[in-house]
């Protein structure tokens, strides 16, 4: 019987394995970028550290004299600094439309800058990073991080660019938790925190997603333990990952709609490959990504999106850890942890006639968790907006898409 999905991978894989004898595999990152390098070092919250690294990041619109009107957008897991397109790359970014004169990140009023996130693979330094302690590349060699790594990293940017205030981080999914981390971290330094689609800590199902991805992944026998450079890298783990992911992103009620039990050729008969237009979907999706990321960023990104967790119980015993660590030696960033997010012991328990949730992997139980946490602590200036199913259909990929709902709210809470 004939296979042409598997077919397909191992014509793929053949064609890597070629490649890989004369070049270096795939190319990850996405265009020109500023950079910025520190070659202080950074001590990471699980012990780990940098000795130095590298950030890549993007910037629109002019900052002013007193340097008070720079909104740090933060990105969700597989994006790169590349938000709006750019005179060095004119190729329309993840959130282009959002970005501009008149946008909701209005460039006539704000200086929005983007980073790649430590870990990444989009010019920041990360496990496809040359050690500067060998000379070789980190692979799995590479430190734990967390969000909170991420945003003190970005931190020493600003720092470096002479911002000492921030006029608003603002964050999507994972960036979501890396923005209200911002405000956590550097309760001082930021005057607004928008979180859209995010949490203030993982839940048990998107640990039990992120981790199908990753196993997957690393059962590819071309992952190697990570050590998959220069040679054939786990492209068939990666593919199935991220069709693993898209399940996530995107809602049920918004595939009824787009694709139904529609089989991509009804004249033919069923087959064990994909039939069915959702399948056809979810393998293109899973094709066209599956070079275009480092597998070990994948990894260790979405690890640090396990770990996340702003409760009280968690940052004590983070603060004493990095004490301990400190003690031996390691060189520590000053950081701010005066501000804390009180978090009660049970999660938010849905209620009875509330709107139905298209986001089955940041669900909307956890953004009321944020805000409801926020104003027992005596915040009195929070806003929390929610969309119903029939605003949006596109679950947790609403904020890539609803520039109305999405866009407009965003534009209100900064003005």
């Amino acid at each position: 019987m004939a296979f042409p999905c598997l077919d397909a991978l191992e014509t793929r894989s053949a064609t890597l394995g070629a490649a890989s004898s004369s070049g270096p595999e795939p190319d990850y990152t996405s265009g020109a970028t500023l950079t910025f390098h520190c070659k202080e070092p950074l001590l990471l919250d699980w012990g780990g550290r940098l000795p130095e690294f590298t950030i890549a990041y993007e910037s629109w619109g002019r900052i002013n004299d007193d340097r008070s009107n720079v909104i740090l957008l933060h990105t969700g897991l597989s994006a790169s600094s590349h938000a709006h397109s750019t005179e060095a790359n004119p190729k329309p970014g993840w959130w282009e439309k959002f970005i501009g004169p008149g946008a909701p990140l209005d460039t006539d009023k704000y200086h929005v800058i983007c980073t790649n996130v430590i870990g990444g693979c989009y010019g920041s330094t990360g496990p496809s990073s040359i050690d500067p302690g060998n000379g070789e590349r980190y692979a799995t060699r590479f430190p734990i991080l967390t969000m909170q790594d991420m945003v003190r990293a970005q931190f020493r940017l600003l720092d470096s660019l002479g911002v000492d205030k921030l006029y608003a981080s603002v964050g999507s999914s994972m960036g979501g938790m890396q923005s209200l981390a911002a405000g956590v971290l550097f309760p001082s330094r930021v005057g607004r925190i928008v979180s859209i689609s995010g949490c203030a800590r993982s839940h048990p199902y998107s640990i039990a997603m992120r981790h199908t991805q990753r196993q997957v992944l690393m059962m590819d026998p071309n992952w190697n333990r990570g050590f998959y450079y220069g040679k054939v890298p786990p492209h068939a783990g990666m593919k199935l990952a991220r069709e693993i992911a898209t399940v996530t992103y995107r809602s049920g009620p918004e595939w009824e709609q787009r694709f139904g039990r529609r089989r991509a050729d009804p004249s033919k008969p069923p087959a064990l490959c994909p039939d069915f237009l959702i399948e056809t979907y979810l393998d293109h999706a899973g094709e066209k990504w599956c070079l275009n990321y480092d597998p070990n960023s994948l990894l260790y990104v979405s690890k640090a999106m396990d770990l996340f967790d702003l409760g009280r119980e968690n940052q004590v015993a983070t603060m004493q850890r990095r004490a301990d660590n400190e003690k031996t030696g390691a060189a520590l960033y000053s950081q701010d942890m005066q501000c804390s997010l009180t978090l009660p012991d049970k999660p938010y328990e849905e209620q009875p006639g509330s709107a139905p949730d298209t986001d089955i992997l940041f669900p909307a139980w956890q953004q009321r968790e944020v805000a409801e946490s926020l104003r027992l602590g005596g915040n009195r200036n929070v806003t929390h907006m929610e969309l119903s199913e029939e605003m949006s259909l596109f679950g947790h990929d609403t904020f890539l898409l609803d520039l109305k709902h999405i866009g407009g709210n965003l534009r209100m809470f900064l003005d």
